[in-house]
């Protein structure tokens, strides 16, 4: 009898099934279909603006300043070397028309004005940099000079391929109050960015690079200023953000003379993740300099870098100031 039970029981919950499966409903509710997943949408790369200049711009640099105070016949007082990379301290207004725009830099609420009859070197091929300068005829001394690298004019870019850089460019700022006055140094660079999203994230990457800037010099109660070149190296690590910098300087007094061996030197950058600028520092050295120093990459994909430079040092028994700025590419 147990076992007949649970038979019958079996059946009778079978048939209450069928009657709830909705089999004879005449109006069965539809099985949804499934919903297919968005296909992503590729992210665009950046476009970039490129130099030469098609218009009138305005840029914030990353620059490098110093300054020194009095006649540089004897021994002048020298100030402090520092880097900035605030891109608002140090603006700038270039153009693509030399002969009718109004050039400007401004540090800081300093500012001068160049014109194109304050141009002391034309942009051509045949030349690295154009050139202006202002004197004051009524205050002996009192001079500014600003040096651009020459690849913003059109038609007049610079034949040196190292230097035909397309986002990256550099001005360099020197002037003076009086002869016995102050007197500063700036140099910097600008241009276009590289976006954050487009920044490369692993590989090591050299750039072929160009240093230029100046040094001033007292030893033995004599100062000079002199324009400094050479060779540097710059090696990018991006899967480590290491920057890898080997400096070979020469200098060239600013009066004329010999262009002499400076001093070699290491520096060493770090690029935090996600970023675009780093900030780095370098010690020691046959310049016996320490210093600081700050720059970005620039263009698709980091393909152009520029770097400024602020040291303090003693090489050879002087006490010595060194600005500079490095750019470079892929």
């Amino acid at each position: 009898m147990i076992r007949r039970h649970m038979i019958m029981s079996a059946a009778a919950a079978t048939l209450a099934l069928a009657s709830c499966s909705g089999s004879d409903d005449p109006d069965p509710t539809p099985t949804p279909s499934p919903t297919a997943s968005p296909t992503p949408t590729p992210t665009a790369s950046p476009t970039y603006t490129a130099f030469p200049l098609a218009a009138a711009g305005e840029f914030g640099t990353i620059n490098a300043s110093t300054s020194y105070t009095g006649d540089p016949a004897g021994a002048v007082s020298l100030g402090v070397a520092a880097t900035d990379a605030s891109f608002t301290r140090v603006r700038l207004a270039t153009s693509n028309a030399i002969a009718t725009a109004t050039y400007v830099i401004n540090e800081a609420g300093e500012e001068s004005r160049f014109a194109n009859a304050n141009v002391t070197v034309q942009p051509a091929p045949s030349v690295t940099e154009f050139v202006f300068r202002t004197t004051d005829t009524a205050t002996a001394g009192k001079f500014s000079q600003l040096e651009f690298l020459n690849n913003t004019i059109p038609s007049q870019v610079t034949t040196n391929t190292a230097l035909q850089l397309t986002n990256v460019s550099y001005a360099n700022w020197w002037r003076g109050d009086s002869t016995t006055g102050a007197k500063r140094i700036t140099t910097s660079v600008f241009g276009y960015q590289t976006a954050i999203s487009d920044m490369p994230t692993t590989g090591t990457q050299a750039y072929t690079s160009t240093v230029v800037g100046r040094l001033i010099d007292v030893t033995g109660g004599v100062s000079t200023v002199s324009r400094v070149g050479g060779t540097v190296t710059v090696s990018v690590n991006f899967s480590t953000g290491l920057i890898d910098l080997a400096f070979n300087l020469n200098r060239t007094p600013e009066g004329g003379g010999a262009t002499t061996a400076y001093g070699t030197f290491t520096a060493q950058g770090s690029l935090p993740t996600k970023q675009n600028l780093f900030n780095g520092s370098f010690t020691g050295g046959s310049a016996a300099l320490n210093g600081t120093l700050t720059g970005g990459f620039f263009g698709s994909q980091g393909k152009e870098i520029g770097i400024a430079f602020a040291a303090s040092g003693g090489a050879g028994g002087g006490n010595q100031r060194l600005v500079g700025v490095i750019v470079g590419k892929k």
